[in-house]
């Protein structure tokens, strides 16, 4: 096969995205990197059938620890054909072909549009078992002779009400996202979630869960503390992904780790298994199943308690009421008993008619439903809440005196502003009053014509003389009528 190499240290240069990959293309055309034929051995790990045709998915481990993955691609018109040869290798269905090794034969094709190549195959061929099966079968046995594997299967109602947990994952994983969102408890009875950060891909991934385990566990024995489950989460990927978590050491870990805390695992989607859901306390297919579990084992759990509550309520009040009536309908002989010196005897009767009720109440019963643990951390939850509640509202109260204060101070200084105003303008009006009146008393004083302005009358001019008579005043004469606040012109009709 002929390599493409560069010719030069320059670069290529390209105006479009489009041009870069028609190049490209025409380069590849140019070998015979498409049409050459090829035949490799790999383990199927997955099978997905789409619009007829068939989608497998493959995986092959180095001797590195690198795993490479690629998607062969059966077209439709050829599945029919290969099927009916490989039934004879007992090949009934699609799903028969994972886990196992099978020889692929075909052709590369490239899809310039998303600058991708694919493997068609049109032969496939049986090579025996899968490696990654085989590899996966081996721990498992080597487990099972350490005594190390889970071989019964729990119940989260083993447990008491959950309250702490910590999460091995990494905090940008959807997984992650999908536990907590799925963690659906009232917020009194939440569980507190510790986040230990941890690489879940890549040849890294057990190392860093094993890591993870280390820092919990020093975290609980320096704060003697105790997490009620430790969660291992990882949403869906590709099945080579998942394939790290096939480790021995991170097995041993796992195991090891149960006996101190109960570990559960959510990795990954329904089909997929590790060998890190060998040795778990409780596997769960998804992180979403690991969080509506978590819920359930709370709900039922306050539920319970409610529920014994109201029983012990209800007990506890027909012993109240039965005392009280046979105190009531006995008091005449207490008070005889009492006054012949036999009160102690009286009261020790009651005493011990209390009891014999009191003890047909199942308290063992009782407290095999409830945890005094759990009640305690409620409660200290509900005060700590309380006290926030109190917090807020002393600062909001305070917060709001400010504000009535600050607002008051400006509403009285308004008031003041408004009062000074108002003088102001009484002393003007007052000025205003008494020149008025000054004014009128002067025009009384004057008397004539003038005297009708300090009535509110008016006095007629022509030609800057006044007018005492109809007489002086012709048809189209010019005149002007005077009033004490001002003049107006007129034509006389």
């Amino acid at each position: 096969m002929e390599n493409l190499r560069f010719q030069s240290n320059e670069s290529l240069n390209f105006e479009t995205l489009r041009d870069f990959v028609e190049y490209i293309h025409s380069r590849l055309k140019e070998t015979n990197i498409l049409s050459q034929r090829y035949r490799f051995v790999a383990d199927v790990v997955k099978v997905k059938p789409y619009n007829g045709t068939l989608y497998i998915t493959v995986s092959q481990e180095g001797e590195d620890g690198k795993k490479f993955e690629l998607t062969v691609v059966v077209w439709k018109h050829l599945l029919k054909g290969i099927m009916s040869y490989l039934y004879a290798f007992g090949v009934k269905s699609i799903n028969d072909l994972e886990h196992k090794k099978w020889e692929f034969q075909g052709r590369l094709s490239f899809y310039p549009d998303r600058f991708q190549f694919s493997f068609w195959a049109d032969s496939i061929a049986p090579q025996g078992e899968s490696d990654i099966l085989r590899r996966r079968q081996k721990i498992r046995e080597e487990l099972r002779k350490q005594g190390l594997l889970m071989e019964v299967t729990h119940e989260l109602s083993e447990l008491e009400p959950i309250k702490l947990i910590a999460v091995i994952t990494s905090k940008t994983a959807q997984g992650y996202f999908d536990f907590l969102s799925n963690l659906l408890v009232p917020e009194t009875y939440r569980p507190v979630i510790h986040l230990y950060e941890s690489s879940m891909q890549g040849v890294s991934t057990a190392q860093e869960v094993i890591a993870a385990m280390n820092r919990i566990e020093l975290f609980c024995r320096t704060n003697n503390v105790r997490y009620d489950v430790i969660a291992i989460i990882r949403g869906g990927g590709g099945p080579s992904d998942l394939m790290f978590f096939d480790d021995y050491e991170l097995a041993v870990r796992i195991a090891y780790m149960n006996k101190y805390i109960p570990v559960l695992t959510g990795i990954g989607h329904e089909k997929d298994e590790t060998v890190a859901d060998y040795v778990a306390w409780r596997r769960f297919p998804t992180p979403t199943a690991v969080a509506k579990e978590i819920s359930n084992q709370l709900k039922t759990y306050i539920d319970n308690m409610e529920r014994s509550y109201n029983e012990l309520s209800q007990k506890l009040g027909a012993i109240v009421d039965i005392t009280e009536s046979k105190l009531q309908s006995g008091t005449f002989g207490f008070l005889s008993d009492s006054f012949k010196n036999n009160l102690v005897r009286s009261v020790r009767d009651i005493k011990e008619y209390a009891k014999y009720f009191v003890s047909k109440i199942n308290i063992s019963d009782l407290e095999k439903r409830l945890s005094v643990e759990f009640a305690t951390n409620v409660s200290r939850n509900l005060d700590s809440r309380l006290s926030e509640f109190g917090q807020f509202v002393d600062n909001s109260f305070s917060t709001i005196s400010k504000q009535l204060t600050v607002n008051l101070e400006r509403k009285i200084n308004e008031v003041k502003t408004f009062e000074n105003i108002s003088t102001l303008m009484d002393k003007s009006y007052i000025a205003f009053y008494n020149k008025t009146e000054g004014v009128r008393a002067e025009l009384e004083t004057m008397g004539g014509p003038l005297r009708a302005l300090s009535v509110g009358g008016a006095l007629v001019t022509k030609d800057g003389e006044i007018v005492s008579s109809v007489k002086q005043i012709k048809s189209k004469d010019i005149v002007k009528v005077n009033f004490v606040d001002g003049q107006v012109t007129s034509r006389v009709i």
